[in-house]
């Protein structure tokens, strides 16, 4: 009977693990069907023209019925990409890459079908389908960015022979340029200047520009060469919930031109008034498929512009000077000065006197490795060095081969992207305050990380973008000799934003950073939300909100240097803005912006010695309107205007009032017209209202002016990848001054002769 009982269940042993394995073989017979059900979508992005591939085109396969995304890739290094597991139904697929408009392709995907669809994109020098960074840190459609943005391509940055790449933001909507010397601009985005770049974050390559002890943003000695711009992004506007605290004066974001996609070798030699003279050159190429490199260089020297005795803006700006009792003081060695009885009391004492020596000179390398098609990993770095008159917030300085270093190692794999950099600069030797007299040695090193991750929740139908970024300024002198420890200018933050659309022609950003500043040993949060609706392919409205600190005292040249007494708080500033960008017929462009901003809480940095004096809470509104019309396809016409409400407010304790530092009102308006045989010719009329200026040193007005710039540019028949461009800024000669102690400007002619070889 055992034996019996044992073989029973030996039997039923037997026929539970047939049920079972029936069961499993049950259960992958769906699965099987599923896999062999679903299809791929495989093809090749190229330039349409030159049938280039395009490296890094994002590629994402939508739901026809909604905007659902369902797959998403990246072209690699021969424009391939490749979507899997693709069920049947009706998609639309949206190409997208940086430079190039947007291109949608409508897929019908059957039972286990394999399609191959290949897509030509079109360069997008004039509509609204470029893809930009700067506005959300991560590629998105101009037309959808949600804050009020503006892209200038190659075609723009070289239309003028010009002494500084920042020369062709002049002509764009919501941006200030003041000129203060040969190449020195000073570059506000919208609101407050402050005539030293504090205002506006600069990035280079997605890596901060701004030199760590001086705090200043020194185009100089950036690494933006005309022939190796890409493009330059501005962001008008706080933009602090992504890039911290500070960031209420916008975003420059300059990108230069990839070895991958750009090969070649280039050189420009330009020459022109006041014995300027300047070379440029490029060499970028490939080798064995996967590493990428980059060279690139320029000098230059000019005889700067001049401080006239004899005017009587001149003479308040000379009159801060330093006034040596003995003519011949070992301390006036090798300084420009002159020699006459400064108080009238009958003997002669030694002024210094602004030097003209303008010089500078820079050289960049890059080195690339592509691992696949969306995993790279790039080396930067790059030496500078300038000599000229400086303005600062302690006064005017005379730098002499001041130096600035720069090293960055950068991880872009996909949709995770990691860097670390550290930019260094040092005064040089001769480097002095004109006001003392006194030898400034400012040397500052700045290490910075972050890293930066973007998902998609498909639940939720969201795109996520979740960061975090390190930054540790170490300053080893400073004006005064004071050498604060390591960790006195650190700064950790960490943001989120995300992305959702709410329809299909309505999308919802929300953003937030939290920043901890070791200085102040407090938390700031910086908020942003913003909503973009898209009625139509090529229109688009905007309403955004953003709130951002900004703590003077963060920056170590105010804080450190002698007689500056920092502010005790923060200002907080809020902003509300609507917006709208239009194309009509492929032939008109607009723009229009409009906002509210109120600052609470607001220091500005007054007088001699520096004190910090508080406005309180002040608030003004202003639009930005920007037209382009494409009249024919060899006449282009454009214009932009910007009106603030006020440019001075009430200060506090009868302190005297806070200066916005900029015109209320500003127009800008030019044509282009090509001509036959490669050749354009254009001009431009720009208008300044006159304006108050009250920041540190400098107090007064500047005057209202109108200039006239005319250009040409041609190409050379007898030599290929040849051209040449002349540009006459000023032409009338209108002597101005575009900021208060910065010598008046006259006419500047400059030629350009361009040699661009590319990569056989």
């Amino acid at each position: 009977m055992v034996a019996g009982c044992s073989k029973l269940l030996r039997g039923r042993r037997a026929c539970g693990w047939r049920i079972v394995a029936g069961i499993v073989l049950l259960g992958l017979v769906p699965l099987g069907a599923m896999a062999q059900g679903t299809g791929a979508v495989t093809g090749t992005v190229v330039d349409a023209a030159d049938g280039a591939p395009l490296v890094g085109a994002t590629v994402r396969l939508r739901a026809a019925a909604a905007p659902t995304v369902v797959q998403r890739g990246v072209t690699g290094e021969t424009g391939t990409y490749q979507l899997d597991r693709i069920r049947p139904g009706r998609y639309v697929l949206e190409v997208t890459s940086l430079g190039y408009q947007r291109r949608h392709v409508h897929v019908t995907m059957e039972v286990g079908e394999s399609r191959s669809v290949d897509v030509e994109l079109r360069r997008d020098a004039f509509g609204l389908e470029t893809i930009v960074e700067a506005p959300s840190r991560t590629r998105q459609r101009l037309l959808e960015a949600p804050a009020s943005t503006t892209v200038l391509e190659p075609a723009r940055i070289r239309r003028e022979a010009t002494t500084s790449s920042v020369e062709a933001l002049r002509t764009a909507e919501g941006v200030d340029v003041a000129q203060t010397g040969i190449d020195r601009r000073e570059v506000a985005l919208r609101g407050f200047n402050s005539a030293v770049s504090a205002g506006p974050h600069v990035r280079t390559d997605h890596r901060e520009a701004r030199a760590p002890a001086l705090g200043l943003n020194l185009y100089s000695v950036m690494p933006n060469t005309t022939l190796d711009l890409d493009r330059i992004e501005a962001v008008q506007g706080p933009a602090g919930a992504l890039y911290g605290t500070g960031v209420d004066g916008g975003v420059l974001h300059f990108v230069t031109r990839d070895p991958f996609r750009d090969p070649g070798t280039s050189f420009a030699l330009s020459g022109g008034s006041r014995r300027y003279l300047n070379a440029q050159f490029r060499q970028a190429g490939v080798l064995g498929g996967a590493v990428g490199y980059k060279f690139t260089g320029q000098w230059g020297r000019a005889d700067e512009w001049g401080l006239d005795p004899e005017n009587a803006r001149d003479v308040a700006e000379l009159g801060r000077y330093r006034v040596y009792e003995d003519p011949e003081s070992p301390a006036l060695e090798g300084r420009n000065f002159v020699v006459r009885d400064v108080d009238g009391d009958g003997s002669a004492e030694a002024q210094l006197r602004r030097e003209d020596r303008y010089r500078r000179y820079n050289v960049n390398g890059l080195l690339r490795y592509r691992f696949d098609r969306t995993t790279s990993l790039s080396l930067r770095g790059g030496y500078a060095s300038l000599t000229s008159p400086l303005q600062s917030p302690i006064g005017t300085l005379q730098a002499s081969n001041l130096g600035y270093t720069y090293g960055q190692l950068r991880l872009d794999a996909g949709d995770l992207s990691a860097q670390v950099g550290l930019d260094r600069n040092l005064s040089g030797d001769g480097t002095y305050l004109y006001r003392t007299g006194n030898a400034i040695t400012d040397e500052g090193t700045r290490v910075d990380g972050r890293m930066q991750y973007a998902f998609g929740v498909d639940r939720l139908n969201t795109e996520v973008l979740v960061g975090s970024a390190l930054d540790v300024t170490r300053l080893q002198s400073v004006p005064g000799g004071t050498t604060p420890d390591e960790e006195a200018f650190s700064t950790f933050g960490t943001y989120l934003q995300t992305i959702t659309p709410l329809a299909p022609s309505v999308s919802l950003t929300l953003a937030g950073r939290a920043d901890y500043l070791s200085v102040r040993e407090e938390v700031q949060f910086s908020p942003r939300a913003a909503l973009v609706y898209t009625p139509a392919p090529k229109h688009a409205l905007r309403v955004s909100y953003n709130r951002t600190a900004s703590v003077s005292s963060a920056s170590p040249l105010l804080q450190l240097a002698p007689e500056v007494s920092a502010p005790p708080r923060a200002t907080v500033t809020q902003t509300l803005e609507v917006g709208y960008k239009g194309q009509v017929a492929d032939r008109l462009r607009i723009g229009v912006d409009g906002y509210y901003e109120t600052r609470d809480d607001v220091f500005v940095p007054v007088g001699i010695p520096v004190e910090y004096q508080n406005g309180g809470t002040i608030s003004y509104g202003g639009f930005d309107v920007s037209t382009e019309l494409r009249a024919s396809d060899a006449l282009t016409l454009f214009g932009t205007t910007s009106v603030v409400s006020d440019d001075s407010f009430e200060g506090g304790a009868g302190r005297g009032d806070i200066a916005l530092n900029a015109p209320a009102f500003k127009g800008k308006g030019g044509v282009d017209c090509g001509l036959p045989y490669g050749t354009t010719i254009g001009a431009t009329v720009h208008h300044v209202d006159d304006f108050p200026v009250r920041f540190g040193p400098y107090t007064g007005t500047v005057d209202a002016y109108t200039l006239l710039d005319v250009r040409l540019r041609s190409s050379l028949p007898a030599v290929p990848g040849g051209s040449v461009n002349v540009t006459a800024q000023n032409v009338l000669g209108n002597a101005h001054r575009e900021f208060v102690g910065s010598p008046a400007l006259g006419r500047m002619v400059v030629a350009r002769l361009t040699y661009e070889l590319p990569s056989p």
